[in-house]
């Protein structure tokens, strides 16, 4: 009797397959995702200092960041100092305030680049030693 039952349930089994010849197909999808880390850096490389009258090159400034919005790039010095300084980028340049803080320069996408920096001594001279630059994600 479960030789009979086990022929019948073998039977049905091959009447309910596919047909021969007939393609089988499947589908089939998975998501993928990716997460990069937000990274922005600045270095001050001193390639050629001189000073030249009340020019001082200073070398050159190589920035990165992949921000999607972009940067900021600031710069830091001793408050009181460097007023009436004109800081020069690049293309872009900033007359510093003696406030101790300035942008130099705005990106409004990720970038890599690097620019030559020059400072052109305002009224009191380059009367402060130290300039600390910041990038900062927009």
């Amino acid at each position: 009797m479960l030789r009979n039952i086990a022929l019948a349930l073998a039977g049905a089994a091959l009447s309910i397959s596919a047909p021969l010849g007939a393609a089988e197909t499947a589908t089939a999808s998975f998501t993928l995702t990716l997460r990069v880390p937000v990274l922005c850096t600045v270095r001050h490389r001193p390639i050629g200092v001189a000073v030249s009258g009340d020019t001082a090159n200073l070398g050159e400034l190589d920035e990165y960041c992949n921000a999607p919005q972009g940067y900021e790039l600031t710069v830091d010095y001793t408050p009181g100092s460097l007023q009436g300084t004109v800081l020069v980028a690049g293309d872009d340049h900033v007359v510093l305030d003696g406030s101790g803080h300035a942008v130099l320069s705005r990106a409004t996408g990720p970038r890599i680049r690097a620019r030559p920096l020059t400072a052109v001594a305002g009224s009191s001279g380059f009367d402060s030693g130290s300039l600390n630059f910041q990038i900062r994600p927009a």
